[in-house]
């Protein structure tokens, strides 16, 4: 069974089209969701300065049947501790304001890893990152970095790892793909058409895919396996940066796990380029950092 979005990350992201009313409608929601769920719909729409219909749209844009079924989803997220607060930004924001929102939103997001995140999806994902021929991670936009990243970190443990960000090299990748391969494909949106495609052409090559992306969405949809990523991002005044540092987060503990699973085999590796490197190094440092 597919998870629903939960509504406060549907209500801060592109996914949904919303109007100037279903905006002031979302920013009422998102400053106080725990004095909507005891509001009448005319107290909300009163408040919004909206019509009664027009809050029920909203509800239907968001995936629920009415306004009751809204209060309803918005209580359970909020008494499961699953709810990210966002605190949007302003123009008229001073650099102070907009520090201390940008690092709110950050803590938020990371101490909800554990929440939207289950160790059982990632040892699962660990287990046939292990076990793999080659791991192959793919990611467009702000997840290419996240991509290239995890390159980085798991070639260090001698395994067969690449990383692809163009659309047309991950399609003609995904083709050549066997079941005993597999495939990382990272996205917040989960909607990214280039990647969805790629997602069931790896698929029908048999290779086990696991998706670093939300739940309930059309990229999940085609995961073996989905490593969920909930954040709280801002997503009009700035490119998404808390998204990219949440999966940075995963990917590393992703690559934790992998790593005591092969074990020994993984510091000698280590302790084998940490030698290395010694000599690139004017302080003699063995660290991985440039």
């Amino acid at each position: 069974m597919i998870e629903k979005p939960r509504l406060l990350t549907l209500i801060r992201s592109s996914d949904i089209k919303l109007s100037k009313s279903d905006r002031k409608l979302a920013a009422i929601v998102q400053r106080d969701p725990h004095r909507v769920i005891h509001q009448s719909i005319a107290s909300l729409a009163e408040q919004a300065e909206v019509s009664e219909p027009t809050v029920s749209r909203f509800c239907l844009k968001l995936g629920c049947n009415g306004y009751p079924q809204f209060k309803l989803r918005l209580a359970q997220e909020i008494s499961a501790g699953d709810d990210l607060y966002v605190d949007n930004m302003e123009r008229e924001d001073s650099t102070v304001t907009v520090m201390k929102k940008i690092m709110d939103n950050i803590l938020a997001s990371v101490q909800a890893i554990s929440k939207s995140t289950s160790p059982q999806s990632v040892d699962h994902a660990a287990k046939l990152i292990a076990n793999c021929n080659t791991v192959y991670f793919f990611g467009m936009g702000a997840s290419g970095p996240v991509a290239l990243d995890a390159q980085h970190k798991f070639f260090r443990f001698g395994m067969s790892v690449v990383a692809h960000t163009d659309s047309i090299n991950m399609r003609m990748v995904c083709s050549m793909l066997s079941p005993d391969d597999v495939a990382v494909f990272i996205s917040y949106s989960g909607q990214t058409t280039a990647l969805v495609e790629s997602a069931v052409i790896a698929r029908e090559s048999g290779a086990p895919i696991i998706g670093l992306t939300r739940n309930g969405t059309p990229l999940a949809s085609h995961c073996d396996v989905v490593l969920n990523a909930v954040t709280a991002e801002d997503i009009d005044l700035f490119t998404p940066m808390t998204s990219r540092i949440i999966h940075l987060a995963i990917i590393d503990i992703l690559a934790t796990t992998v790593a005591l699973k092969l074990g020994k085999r993984v510091e000698k590796r280590i302790e084998s380029i940490q030698g290395n490197l010694r000599a690139t190094r004017l302080d003699g440092g063995n660290d991985f950092a440039n």
